[in-house]
């Protein structure tokens, strides 16, 4: 059995023997094969790991690497052909095995396999798309630790079992020292334990952490909890999320969705995955199209390219169309804009045929985004108000008011923006209102109220400090759509 480590510093051994490399590039590819199981098309690695070689150096840069790496104690696990690469099943991966037991609900289990950050202290600096990759990775896996840590607090919790969810809760703060839930999850069990001055303390080691590193005070729900303690009354539980609209038929679906608006991006990944195992065929392409958003929103470009492309094969003109115009923002993000104008063109043709004016308004959405052709945003907004759609009508208030930003007209784009953010609030979708707020905030500062831009600033910086990953910089950056 070949044994593969990636969560901390990265391992190989085979019979408990380690196994050296000469380049820390074979120890990078046996990752990327480790973690994804399946055939990897060498087209794929060679740019990840040579992306500034040419397609012919890189290609022959892989070639030696692969037989350097089929020539070493790995031998036969590695299965290569001229045109992929991949590791037989005969391989221990403990990142795959942390996965795997929180899927079978194991997150005890999960948690204590957890030793540290997947390739901890590993890096390759000439080689960017990998690293891209390996960060994406990494804060995902960092994501479901958490997640899994916030399950067993709150089995220990209600087992009675208060100081092993204590020993939970301050994992997770050490995981994220800024993640206000965690913090929060930490004062109720110290309340509950009885130490309600550990729990203040808790409070304002939370609030100079956020001071110190943010420059914001924590959220309103934070000190509602401390203000509850402080005074000797019962902690409030955690604000439950209302429940999902009746017509959703998959659960599965709902809680993705809700998951989705709340910025949990983990967990609304595993939603969507388990809503897709039992979805009939008629509906796995909005399925589809939804978890392509969520990786969207977290910058991963080939995750979310993927799942658009199975959301396109619709047979239902309108999702299609709707998939066709997600994914052509895909491509803008990747740099390419000649066919991300080009699906976004087709996108507006097929919703065109398809005579649905949502599908309609949220092409011409996109293409001015594209283009930076404001008459396209302002036909998106005017169908939107038609429509009554506030998702459709937010975004395209908020683009809007981008594009006049960008011709230097702050003063038209004041109201839009201040509109957009005022829509979005009812909406509850917490990335797309951090975005509002940093948008509002730019405009702001354009117009010369600085006081009021730093506010919103402040309060942008707060929400994107809790969403998904929110170390990646996509998530950041993701201010249009």
């Amino acid at each position: 059995m070949l044994t593969i480590t990636l969560l901390g510093a990265p391992r190989v051994s085979r019979g408990g023997r380690e196994i050296g490399f000469d380049t820390r590039k074979a120890v990078a590819i046996l990752a990327v094969l480790a973690l994804e199981p399946g055939k990897h098309p060498r087209e794929r690695l060679a740019a990840m790991l040579w992306p500034e070689a040419d397609e012919e150096r890189a290609r022959g840069a892989l070639r030696r690497t692969l037989s350097a790496i089929r020539t070493s104690a790995v031998g036969e696990r590695l299965e290569a052909d001229t045109a992929s690469a991949q590791l037989d099943g005969a391989v221990d991966v403990d990142a795959r095995r942390f996965r795997a037991h929180r899927a079978d609900g194991k997150h005890e289990q999960a948690v204590s396999l957890y030793a540290g950050d997947f390739l901890a202290g590993f890096s390759l600096r000439d080689a960017a798309p990998f690293e891209e990759w390996h960060q994406a990775q990494a804060e995902a896996l960092r994501a479901e630790l958490a997640d899994s840590l916030e399950r067993l607090i709150r089995d220990e919790r209600d087992a009675g079992r208060l100081q092993k969810a204590i020993a939970h809760a301050r994992r997770w703060i050490e995981l994220d020292l800024l993640s206000e839930p965690a913090h929060r999850a930490l004062m109720r069990l110290h309340a509950l334990a009885g130490d309600r001055s550990a729990a203040i303390r808790q409070y304002h080691e939370c609030a100079q952490l956020l001071d110190r590193e943010l420059g914001v005070a924590p959220l309103e729900e934070t000190v509602a909890l401390y203000d509850a303690i402080r005074v000797g009354k019962a902690p409030a539980s955690e604000r439950v999320t209302p429940p999902a609209p009746a017509s959703v038929r998959n659960v599965d679906e709902a809680v993705g969705d809700l998951y989705t608006l709340h910025g949990s991006y983990a967990k609304a990944i595993a939603s969507y995955g388990s809503a897709l195992e039992s979805a009939s065929d008629r509906s796995r392409p909005a399925i589809e199209r939804k978890l392509a958003e969520v990786f969207h929103r977290r910058g991963d470009w080939d995750g979310a390219e993927k799942h658009y492309a199975e959301a396109a094969k619709s047979e239902d003109e309108s999702e299609r169309a709707r998939a066709l115009a997600d994914r052509s923002l895909v491509a803008h993000r990747r740099g390419d804009e000649d066919r991300a104008l080009q699906l976004a063109r087709k996108a507006l043709v097929i919703a065109k045929d398809a005579r649905d004016d949502r599908a309609i308004a949220q092409a011409h959405n996109i293409l001015g985004i594209l283009s930076h052709d404001r008459k396209h945003l302002e036909q998106a907004l005017d169908l939107a108000e038609s429509l009554a759609d506030p998702a459709v009508t937010v975004a395209a208030l908020n683009n809007l008011a981008l594009a006049y930003l960008r011709d230097g007209e702050p003063e038209k784009a004041l109201p839009l923006a201040i509109r957009a953010l005022e829509e979005s609030e009812a909406l509850g979708d917490r990335h797309r209102e951090a975005a509002l707020h940093n948008n509002l905030a730019d405009v702001l500062r354009a117009v010369g109220r600085q006081d009021e831009s730093m506010r919103h600033l402040k309060r942008s910086v707060t929400l994107f400090s809790e969403i998904g990953e929110a170390r990646e910089p996509e998530i950041w950056k993701l201010v249009e759509w």
